[in-house]
């Protein structure tokens, strides 16, 4: 059975990002630690993404963002998963957020407000 994807571009961008650095698929496969059958299907959206370690390795030997990849996967950074479960008031900021709908424009305007008052430790900022 196939996995339904109609939206998602993980398998796309894996295979553009691999072939644009002339990495052939076994390669690849061979640098992440999977076979090369399961990176074919990957590429070829039979299967689910992988893991977002996985993601992460991936992105890091075809020298990327791991956004990029986290994104079009529809995963989540592992960084960001630890931070929300060991801070509960983000995890209910992010629950209101979902309840009141925020959208682009929404985040953007919450990011410049933390930059303009000060948010967060001074010289502490991750990228």
């Amino acid at each position: 059975m196939l996995f339904d994807y109609t939206e998602h571009v993980f398998g796309k961008i894996l295979k553009e990002k691999r072939m644009d650095i002339g990495l052939s698929l076994r390669e690849f496969a061979g640098r992440v630690g999977i076979s090369p059958g399961y990176l074919s299907d990957l590429e070829n959206e039979k299967v689910a993404p992988p893991s977002e370690k996985l993601i992460l390795d991936m992105a890091t030997t075809l020298g990327i963002e791991k956004d990029e990849l986290l994104k079009a996967a529809e995963k989540v950074d592992p960084e960001v998963t630890e931070y929300v479960a060991q801070e509960p008031r983000a995890a209910n900021f992010l629950r209101m957020a979902k309840e009141k709908n925020f959208d682009n424009g929404d985040w953007e305007k919450l990011s410049e407000i933390a930059r303009v008052v000060g948010l967060g430790k001074p010289g502490e900022e991750k990228k």
